[in-house]
C-alpha cells in the first residue's frame, strides 16, 4: 500500500516531460520568430506574430492548469501559423521591397521562416494527435 501511495505522483512524468519540452520549445521559438521579424523590418507582420504569440501564450497558462480544451485550441493556433508562414513565403514575401536595407537580408527570412513553419506544423499535429500530451494536459501540471 505504501508504494501504491509513494509512486502515485509519478505516473505521468514522461507524459507531462515530453509536454514541456514541446512547450518550452514554443516558448523560445515563438519568441525568436517575432524577434526576427523585427530585425527583418517587417513590422506589420511583426505584430501579428506577436500577438499570434500573446494567444497562445495564453493558452500554454489554460493547458498546465488542466484545461484540455486550450490543448485543441493551441494546436489550431500552430496549424494556423503554419499555413500563415507559408501564405507569407509565397504571396507577400516576393512583393517586399524594403526602400533600405533591413538588418537582416531577406533572404535569410526563407531559410528560417520554413523551418518554423515545420516545427509549427509538427508541433500542431503533436498537439492534436499526441497521446502522451492529452494526458499531461488532462491533469495540469508545472512549467518548470
Amino acid at each position: 500500500m505504501l508504494d501504491a501511495q509513494r509512486y502515485k505522483g509519478n505516473t505521468l512524468r514522461l507524459e507531462v516531460h515530453f509536454t514541456r519540452v514541446v512547450l518550452w520549445t514554443h516558448l523560445a521559438l515563438g519568441t525568436l520568430v517575432v524577434l526576427l521579424l523585427l530585425l527583418h523590418e517587417v513590422f506589420g507582420w511583426a505584430a501579428i506574430a506577436a500577438g499570434w504569440y500573446f494567444v497562445t501564450v495564453m493558452l500554454v497558462g489554460g493547458l498546465i492548469t488542466g484545461h484540455s480544451a486550450c490543448r485543441w485550441a493551441l494546436g489550431v493556433c500552430f496549424l494556423l501559423f503554419a499555413v500563415t508562414g507559408v501564405f507569407f513565403l509565397s504571396q507577400v514575401m516576393p512583393g517586399l521591397k524594403p526602400e533600405h536595407p533591413p538588418l537582416l537580408p531577406h533572404s535569410v527570412l526563407r531559410i528560417w521562416l520554413g523551418l518554423a513553419n515545420l516545427a509549427y506544423a509538427a508541433g500542431g499535429i503533436l498537439m492534436l494527435g499526441s497521446v502522451r500530451i492529452r494526458k499531461a494536459a488532462g491533469i495540469g501540471f508545472k512549467l518548470r
